[in-house]
Order: structure tokens, then C-alpha cells, then sequence
């Protein structure tokens, strides 16, 4: 896979895409970090396979990272959903 410096089929900058993403209900954003985690952890196994041990490890880290980033978003999805019309 060739990586890319930027999101196919996004107008914006890197900046807007994460200005845009942190405009989203929080509900909505912890399902966008789970996605991006599974994303992750797909390459990080696709990487093991190849013998590519420590980018695997990396990016595994990196997932789980973003699956607690997904929970605390749910966690303030939670506070304020009550006050969500």
C-alpha cells in the first residue's frame, strides 16, 4: 500500500480535516477513532505477516492508544448527551 500525505476525496488541509473531526458529536467522533484504531490494526497485522516486527508493534500501540482515546469520548459523549437535542 503507498501512503499518502493527505485524505483521498478531502478538500482541506490536514488542519481542517482535524478541525472539522473535533466539530463532530462526541459520539460520532469516538466512532471515527474506533475506525481509525481497526484501520491501524489491520496494517500493524499486515505488517507482522511481512516480518515487519517492530512497525507492527508500533502501530498496535498506536491503535490501543486510540481505542482509550474512544472510550474518554464516550466517557464526555455520556456528560453531555443528556443537554443533545
Amino acid at each position: 500500500m503507498k501512503h499518502s500525505n493527505n485524505v483521498k476525496n478531502y478538500p482541506g488541509s490536514l488542519a481542517e480535516l482535524a478541525k472539522d473531526a473535533g466539530s463532530m458529536r462526541y459520539d460520532s467522533l469516538a466512532d471515527f477513532l474506533q475506525y481509525l484504531g481497526d484501520d491501524l490494526m489491520r496494517q500493524a497485522e499486515a505488517d507482522k505477516a511481512r516480518g515487519r516486527i517492530k512497525l507492527a508493534s508500533q502501530l498496535e500501540e498506536t491503535a490501543n492508544k486510540l481505542y482509550r482515546a474512544r472510550d474518554d469520548m464516550l466517557s464526555a459523549w455520556k456528560v453531555c448527551e443528556p443537554y443533545m437535542k
